[in-house]
């Protein structure tokens, strides 16, 4: 506080976020000594942020400051980032800089060195990023962020803590490492004078075995950490930063981001150019692909297979997908995945243990590394009009990929998952079901970003006593959410309680749609007829919209409202 107290010139500007504990502080030293304080965090602050969301490997946020309104995208990493920028965004403007000038310039802006810092570029779309984080707290922060912006990768580090400091620290961050990462390299930072072997036990107590890899070596920790990534994991190399050297009684030259890029460089010659042959290769280890190869679409129709495709041999009630891999080659399969092998050799095929398994593995994997936000549709009626609905319309936005025709079960659904493309920023996804269980199964698959469940009735009840079982077994979308995610739900559902009871459980953002309840976030508050079409009065969260319809049939309408709802 001597900074505030004792060094500012009167009139001088503070910037605070209202949301730490010294706020309260450091607003009277600002109405004591009349010094002209801006403020952001979520309580009556000057500066808001009034959205925050991740796309991809960026950061997209919407403020308001003196009454207007802004957007910018940034590709710097962590939530944590946003706080950074946004006061800085402050400290320009009161620095004479205009917002539209600061805020054109904000995605130019690169990580400061060695501070959350993504260090080159990996074909196989993991990455590694180098922070200076060597407390507790900073490195929780750190790993908190990273598991918050990635939330479907695995999580390794690499670190070690200093010699001859803050001993007591050595435990806690060993916990806080094995509570936040999958795979920890616990090797050596700047032993000094201390024993290196003693400071790794003393962290490693707090380790699970089952997670640790123990390597001494710096240079190799990071070798092996970089060698073991598989597609869109995530390695932290945390402790030293931007330093240039390691302190072992005297400092020698090393440097993490030195370290990292030159085998991130060997790493990239091994691997191969396309993401999902990399995918293929990782689940197949031996298997030799060439790096010229390319993958399209997946498919398992022989008679659908283009140039480039990929062909997944799966036997099915009537046919056995397997003999049908020569006619897939034939039509311009790049490669045909199968179990059994008819009709002799060829380069193109690949056997595995059961093609559907494989295929699921390798199209949970494309989900993981893609950057779509995911929909997941199920419900007893109307997935089908609504996937088409929903994905016609979040195409207009942004590039969608959709569950084709009705490919809602076992085989449609990794079909679907594995053909997003690179692009895509939005995929839809249907879900269907004959038994329970089948949900639960296909929605680990999609990993949900949002849940939509249509309604409940007595369709497909065949394996079902009653609708309570048919209502249990679509809930198991629900479960599947990813965290912080939401699910929309039917208000005028019979069923909508008992959903929204089992989402709250899961702690997810529940939003609802109704065809007159004013309780919910989207209903129809009027409908007047005119000419040849419609005009709807939706009522969207408290804002009223107007849309032209032709068809007010009530599937249609409810088709329209749960759109809006998951827009």
């Amino acid at each position: 506080m001597i900074l505030f107290n004792k060094l500012m010139n009167k009139s001088s500007k503070i910037i605070y976020d209202t949301d730490i504990l010294q706020s309260k502080i450091l607003k009277n030293i600002s109405t004591k000594k009349k010094l002209n304080s801006i403020t952001i965090g979520k309580k009556n602050s000057d500066l808001k942020i009034i959205n925050h969301r991740f796309i991809g490997n960026e950061q997209e946020t919407k403020i308001t400051f003196n009454n207007n309104t802004y957007s910018f995208k940034t590709g710097l990493i962590g939530r944590i980032q946003i706080k950074n920028l946004v006061m800085a965004i402050i400290a320009a403007n009161k620095s004479n800089l205009s917002m539209k000038k600061i805020i054109k310039s904000i995605n130019k802006i690169k990580p400061v060195n060695g501070r959350l810092e993504k260090v080159g570029s990996i074909k196989n779309n993991s990455k590694v990023i180098l922070d200076y984080a060597h407390t507790p707290d900073a490195l929780k922060t750190c790993l908190t962020n990273l598991r918050e912006q990635f939330k479907l990768s695995k999580v390794s580090i690499v670190f070690g803590c200093g010699g001859e400091r803050d001993k007591q620290k050595r435990q806690i961050m060993g916990k806080i490492v094995n509570d936040l990462c999958d795979r920890i390299y616990l090797t050596d930072d700047n032993p000094r004078k201390e024993n290196p072997k003693k400071i790794r036990t003393q962290i490693k107590k707090k380790i699970s075995k089952f997670k640790l890899v123990e390597i001494p070596s710096r240079k190799i920790a990071i070798s092996k950490a970089i060698k073991n990534l598989n597609s869109g994991d995530i390695l932290l190399v945390a402790g030293k930063g931007h330093e240039n050297y390691q302190e072992y009684f005297k400092k020698n030259f090393f440097s993490d981001k030195k370290c990292i890029m030159k085998n991130i460089q060997y790493k990239n010659k091994i691997l191969l150019k396309n993401w999902k042959l990399n995918i293929i290769k990782e689940k197949l280890q031996k298997i030799k692909l060439s790096n010229n190869q390319k993958i399209n679409l997946a498919s398992i129709n022989s008679k659908e297979i283009k140039k480039n495709d990929i062909f997944f041999g799966i036997k099915g009630k009537k046919l056995d997908g397997n003999r049908y891999a020569i006619e897939a080659i034939k039509n311009g399969a790049a490669l045909a995945i199968i179990d059994k092998n008819y009709h002799g050799f060829n380069s193109k095929k690949i056997k595995v243990n059961n093609t559907l398994n494989f295929l699921s593995n390798c199209s949970n994997l494309v989900r993981k590394t893609s950057k779509i936000k995911a929909i997941a549709i199920t419900g007893s009626s109307g997935k089908t009009s609504l996937k088409e609905l929903l994905s016609q319309c979040l195409n207009k936005i942004a590039s969608t990929s959709y569950s084709k025709k009705s490919f809602n079960n076992k085989f449609g659904v990794p079909i679907s998952l594995f053909n997003i493309q690179k692009n895509n920023i939005f995929g839809v996804f249907e879900v269907g079901m004959d038994k329970k269980g089948e949900i639960n199964h296909l929605t680990k698959l999609i990993m949900p970003d949002l849940g939509v469940i249509t309604n409940i009735s007595y369709a497909h009840a065949k394996n079902f006593q009653n609708i309570n079982q048919i209502a249990n077994a679509k809930s198991e979308i629900i479960n599947n959410i990813n965290k912080n995610g939401s699910i929309v739900l039917n208000a005028d559902d019979s069923f909508f309680q008992k959903h929204r009871k089992i989402a709250l459980y899961n702690k997810l953002k529940i939003h609802s749609f109704s065809l007159n309840k004013k309780n919910t976030n989207v209903y129809i508050k009027k409908i007047i007829k005119q000419k040849n079409k419609y005009k709807i009065t939706v009522n969207v969260n408290k804002n009223n919209k107007i849309f032209f319809v032709k068809s007010i049939f009530e599937n249609s309408l409810k088709n329209i409202l749960a759109t809006i709802t998951v827009i």
